[in-house]
């Protein structure tokens, strides 16, 4: 069982599922339940929905005997008691000829079985924007932890090669050896001039003054790891500690995305759990203002030439990889065919044989192409369209 939280990045693990998967592959939700009666009644939901798929393949060409080998492991799934205890909101299960995954999602999905080329994506597309995925950095002079958080969990990121207090980072006891000499020797003596002095931070929360040199050294070694586990990743980091360490840390660092804003306390005092919903309510604000940032740009990008909100003209773009940014409604579906050789697009009032499920193809491409999706109600996509599209050129 694997959580679409912390690890890979959601948009890598959804690009896996994309990229790895051969034909036929199968894409099953189910709402589960982590207690209570409805708890005894997921097992059974699964499988139901285990035998839709079953039928969706033969109904596809695939043979009986193979179409049961190849839900054999899902099918497993249904009698595992200890499978079920480690639910939450919903569940996502995916196979195919060469993968297996089950994933908790954070939030209920609607029951839903699909047969395909390539996994089904769509209902989990909240995870990624609306993940809202950031990490909090928490700082002092005793203690480093580094979170790694979405809007609905956090996980606490190893850190085996940070020194564990500021006092254990290598090259600080010939400097507190200096400073010492430097309290004792008698006023006027070489290095203790009145304007010779190392400045002093006196801070809440700590237990001993701590010199610029030594903070920057501590904090240089915080950073080069901290660096090291987000390397290519892009999401924003939040500083956490008392207010005269953080812009220090925020000078030295050569980790970009970091919010402008902190969270100002003493971070020792505070559980992970704790750290995380203060986190939360400023990466919130964060994250409002990136979406309708998007927005705006699709308005500009209408008048501009460079959006759209026809279905056929958005997959033709996201064909191409011409899309930076997707609105794509949850909850609703669209079959048919597209023919990108052709540029052609066939709409199907009902799912028909060999139909694909058009926005989830849109979404599906897009990622391919590293564009931005998100998944939205139908109601939030702009200008009340079926969906929408940003256009890179």
């Amino acid at each position: 069982m694997m959580k679409f939280m912390t690890g890979s990045p959601m948009r890598f693990q959804l690009r896996f599922l994309l990229d790895e998967s051969r034909a036929p592959a199968v894409s099953i939700f189910l709402p589960t339940h982590r207690a209570g009666q409805e708890i005894r009644q997921d097992p059974i939901r699964l499988k139901n929905l285990v035998r839709q798929a079953e039928q969706q393949l033969i109904n596809e060409g695939t043979r009986a005997a193979e179409a049961r080998n190849l839900l054999e492991p899902v099918a497993g799934l249904v009698e595992d008691s200890a499978f079920w205890r480690r639910q939450a909101e919903g569940l996502a299960v995916f196979r195919s000829p060469n993968v297996f995954r089950t994933y908790q999602v954070p939030f209920p999905v609607a029951e839903f079985v699909a047969v395909s080329d390539r996994f089904y994506i769509k209902p989990l597309l909240p995870l990624l924007i609306n993940e809202a995925r950031f990490y909090v950095l928490a700082l002092s002079q005793k203690a480093v932890r580094l979170l790694d958080c979405t809007r609905d969990g956090v996980e606490a990121v190893p850190l085996p090669d940070v020194p564990p207090s500021m006092t254990e980072t290598p090259g600080y006891e010939r400097r507190e050896k200096q400073l010492q000499s430097e309290a004792l020797a008698p006023k006027g003596s070489s290095g203790t001039s009145s304007g010779g002095g190392t400045a002093l931070f006196h801070g809440h929360g700590s237990s001993s003054d701590a010199s610029t040199a030594d903070l920057e050294r501590y904090f240089r070694a915080v950073d080069r790891v901290v660096c090291d586990i987000l390397r290519d990743r892009h999401d924003p980091l939040l500083l956490a500690g008392v207010e005269h360490l953080l812009p220090l840390y925020r000078s030295i660092s050569h980790y970009a995305p970091i919010f402008s804003e902190h969270l100002l306390g003493n971070a020792d005092e505070l559980r992970d759990d704790e750290l995380h919903r203060k986190a939360w309510s400023i990466a919130d604000r964060h994250f409002q203002q990136a979406r309708d940032k998007d927005v705006a740009e699709y308005h500009e990008g209408i008048v501009k030439g460079r959006a759209g909100h026809e279905l056929s003209d958005v997959l033709t773009a996201a064909f191409q990889g011409r899309i930076a940014t997707l609105f794509i409604p949850l909850g609703l579906r669209r079959w048919g065919r597209f023919d990108f050789n052709r540029l052609a697009l066939e709409e199907h009032a009902h799912e028909e044989p060999g139909d694909e499920e058009l926005l989830d193809l849109a979404a599906a491409q897009t990622l391919r192409q590293d564009g931005k999706v998100y998944g939205m109600k139908p109601e939030e996509i702009p200008r009340g369209h079926l969906l929408a599209a940003v256009y890179r050129y």
